[in-house]
């Protein structure tokens, strides 16, 4: 062993297509600070997201999942082929971590089918 420490690749970066697939694929973990911040912003009680906007199968502690509505995140709508997210202002915190990239599955889907 030569004590040489090898260099991690790094992925290379790409500006968000709005395809939309990440936002079909995947369903949003909030946390309750996201929540709090998304009920503000819309402007609803915690018992309105809980009937309009969480998904009631899956539950860990007071983690929750956004509910998929016709195959995508309930937020997400479609403006002139693009994907729009309708919290973007206050999107989960795990939609802000995520990083478009062409060695992501979802973004490479994007790529292949273009513009809805």
């Amino acid at each position: 062993m030569t004590g040489k420490v090898k260099a991690k690749k790094e992925t290379p970066k790409m500006e968000c297509r709005r395809c939309g697939v990440c936002c079909t694929r995947h369903q949003a973990f909030v946390t309750p600070e996201d929540i709090d911040r998304i009920v503000n912003y819309l402007g609803i009680t915690l018992k309105e997201w809980d009937e309009l906007y969480e998904d009631r199968r899956w539950r860990y502690s007071e983690y929750r999942l956004i509910r998929h509505v016709n195959g995508a995140c309930a937020f997400l709508r479609f403006d002139g082929g693009l994907a729009a997210c309708l919290i973007h202002e206050v999107k989960p915190a795990c939609c802000a971590r995520w990083e478009a990239g062409p060695d992501k599955k979802e973004c490479r889907e994007g790529m292949g089918k273009g513009s809805q």
